[in-house]
């Protein structure tokens, strides 16, 4: 995550691909909070403040705005429920991070380094918690990993398992807990 405690409206309006004077509009009609700087006036965003209209209007987040410890990444078939899951988490502060490519599942565990992994497809469960805890060695904390099923299967080694979309709330109770607790 950045330094950096607010931003102006340019650095805003290049994270989000529009002109600055569209994040001007955000903040003058309450969209966007902000506050101005004394003299010229010109305004600042603190940086959780962005983070959360970005999260609130299902905007990707920027990597260099991200709390490591926030990172999911979502594995899932093609499926209409994946962008509605997917907007739930983000509504509760995860940055999510979205497949539906086996061969990309892999890479992509190495490269954002997740703090969460959920699976609606137990096909690649055991390469997947391979990488992952590789990947996760150094971290002080395990990661969490769940299986996303429509029934009650047979429960992956390592892995907690949810009934989607019944257990949703319990899912997103998990993820909300602190340490290694399992369900």
């Amino acid at each position: 995550m950045t330094d950096k405690q607010a931003l102006t409206t340019g650095e805003a309006a290049k994270y989000c691909g529009v002109n600055f004077r569209t994040v001007i509009r955000w903040i003058e009609r309450g969209h966007l909070d902000a506050y101005k700087l004394p003299g010229r006036g010109d305004n600042r965003i603190p940086v959780d403040t962005f983070v959360d209209f970005l999260k609130k209007n299902d905007m990707p987040v920027p990597e260099e705005l991200v709390a490591d410890d926030r990172r999911l990444l979502l594995f899932s078939l093609p499926d209409t429920q994946v962008r509605e899951l997917a907007a739930d988490l983000r509504r509760n502060s995860w940055d999510v991070i979205l497949s539906d490519d086996p061969v990309q599942l892999g890479y992509l565990i190495a490269k954002d380094k997740p703090s969460a992994l959920l699976m609606m497809d137990a096909g690649h469960v055991d390469v997947a918690a391979r990488i992952m805890k590789e990947v996760s060695k150094d971290r002080s904390d395990s990661p969490k990993m769940a299986l996303l099923q429509n029934s009650s299967k047979d429960v992956h080694d390592g892995w907690d398992s949810f009934q989607w979309p019944e257990q949703r709330q319990m899912l997103l109770d998990y993820l909300m807990q602190d340490g290694s607790d399992t369900h």
